[in-house]
């Protein structure tokens, strides 16, 4: 049902803004990334989600100088498509963008971004995680997966005080917090507050 909203999630039903009850005793969210209102008037063209349509050198069509990078692009990949809003991605293209602007001051040639895959991976719940590392897409899953998880991000900090700081967060969140926040994913019936209202009331029992 494209472009029906959702006003509640409860136990058994979701309801949609136009008061359609569906019966569900599942409901699976998905959401993706939109860019900062600041480029949606930054007088420059948008493309979906809002995000800044960039050249293949991940400059701004009809601003000299100016390039978009992470999750205020829309960066082209090599087969036509757009290159999905992950960190991988942003880190190789800020990267990019860097030795572009050398060459750019140099006059020099731009390059056309070239994205390496290294794998994609995500965290589903405590202590686990799913990923596809490699060439082959070798899968991993559950507490190694989540290792690998932790690892990856840690790399991607800027310096030894973020990552401290990080891993300590992680370890507060995922091992000494209680598990109810991830039994409301699962298993509505196990929580006492069981409906989520999108309007911002207070949850009903």
């Amino acid at each position: 049902m494209l472009g029906a909203g959702v006003s509640e999630v409860a136990r058994d039903h979701v309801t949609l803004t136009d008061g359609t009850t569906i019966p569900t005793h599942l409901t699976v969210w998905g959401g993706g990334e939109k860019a900062a209102s600041v480029v949606e008037t930054a007088g420059v063209d948008v493309g979906h989600g809002d995000r800044v349509t960039v050249n293949p050198d991940l400059s701004v069509e009809g601003f000299p100088g100016v390039y978009a990078v992470g999750d205020a692009a829309n960066i082209p990949a090599e087969d036509g498509s757009v290159l999905p809003q992950l960190g991988s991605v942003a880190q190789q293209a800020g990267d990019w963008v860097g030795r572009n602007i050398l060459a750019d001051v140099a006059d020099e040639k731009l390059e056309p971004f070239r994205y390496h895959d290294k794998g994609i991976m995500a965290m589903i719940g405590r202590r686990a995680a799913v990923a596809e590392v490699g060439e082959h897409r070798h899968e991993l899953h559950g507490r190694v997966a989540f290792a690998a998880w932790l690892g990856v991000h840690a790399a991607l900090l800027s310096n030894i005080t973020a990552e401290m700081r990080a891993f300590h967060l992680w370890a507060e969140d995922f091992y000494f917090r209680p598990s109810h926040r991830s039994a409301a994913l699962l298993d509505p019936s196990t929580i006492d507050t069981p409906r989520i209202n999108w309007r911002g009331a207070q949850p009903k029992d």
